[in-house]
């Protein structure tokens, strides 16, 4: 027996296949990202740390580029921070280097054990070692690296500038907070960079005077502070690409040198 199949149902066999067609080149178009992105390993303290990096082919052969390491959330890896934040898209938009560093067991410390006070050290010396990486093999500037992290991330973006300062130029913390027992003390930062704190009003997960005390804390250590609320937003990146990148571009690491 045959089947005849009318040229009316040839005809909407045809528009659903232009269709899917249509939404698969869009999200192709969306996916694509004209940069080179590589995941490599690099040994620390004989300790193997994982990175993500995106060089944008528009500045694929330039110096002195600002870099951004970017700090996932609990449990993330580097690709879904950058499914999630779409960080890569605006690394090419405006022309930086993109780090995703990969916490260990796919976290960073909550906090800092009284009873083990050097157990944030791997992460310190991987950030150092990362910063020089980027400087030495990258060509990146010194004066513009910058951190920014989410949730779990947003909180090891305080610790790092706590600790590291000396190779920041500005931090963002992304509905994060500081980790105890930091805050339990003046922070005596040496290079006292600019800093911004984002909160949802609805996050209640990390809330926001959580995140404000982060905020208060530095501001006490004198660092120039500006806090973001993003009214009617729960716990996570909402979409803050644009103002993180308006924040971050306009900072040099020699205008905060301040040493106490």
């Amino acid at each position: 027996m045959h089947t005849r199949i009318s040229r009316r149902s040839w005809l909407i066999v045809a528009a659903v296949g232009t269709v899917v067609s249509l939404l698969l080149a869009t999200k192709f178009a969306a996916d694509f990202v004209p940069a080179q992105i590589s995941h490599e390993t690099i040994l620390v303290d004989r300790d193997d740390r994982q990175f993500r990096l995106v060089v944008p082919n528009s500045v694929a052969h330039q110096k002195d580029l600002p870099v951004v390491f970017a700090l996932h959330g609990a449990l993330d890896t580097t690709d879904q921070m950058a499914d999630y934040t779409q960080l890569d898209h605006t690394a090419c938009e405006h022309g930086f280097l993109l780090v995703y560093l990969q916490g260990r067991h796919l976290n960073w410390p909550p906090s800092i054990p009284p009873e083990n006070p050097d157990y944030i050290i791997p992460d310190l010396r991987f950030f150092e070692t990362m910063c020089d990486l980027v400087v030495d093999r990258h060509s990146a500037d010194p004066e513009r690296i910058y951190v920014v992290g989410v949730s779990q991330g947003g909180a090891m973006a305080t610790v790092l500038t706590a600790k590291c300062s000396d190779h920041i130029a500005a931090s963002v913390c992304n509905c994060g907070w500081l980790p105890d027992p930091l805050g339990d003390t003046p922070l005596a930062t040496a290079h006292k960079c600019p800093m911004l704190f984002i909160s949802g009003t609805n996050d209640t997960q990390v809330r926001s005077e959580t995140t404000r005390a982060a905020h208060d804390a530095f501001e006490r250590d004198g660092h120039p502070v500006s806090f973001r609320s993003l009214a009617g937003r729960g716990h996570g990146w909402n979409e803050a690409n644009e103002t993180v990148w308006a924040f971050l571009r306009e900072q040099r690491r020699s205008a905060n040198q301040n040493v106490e």
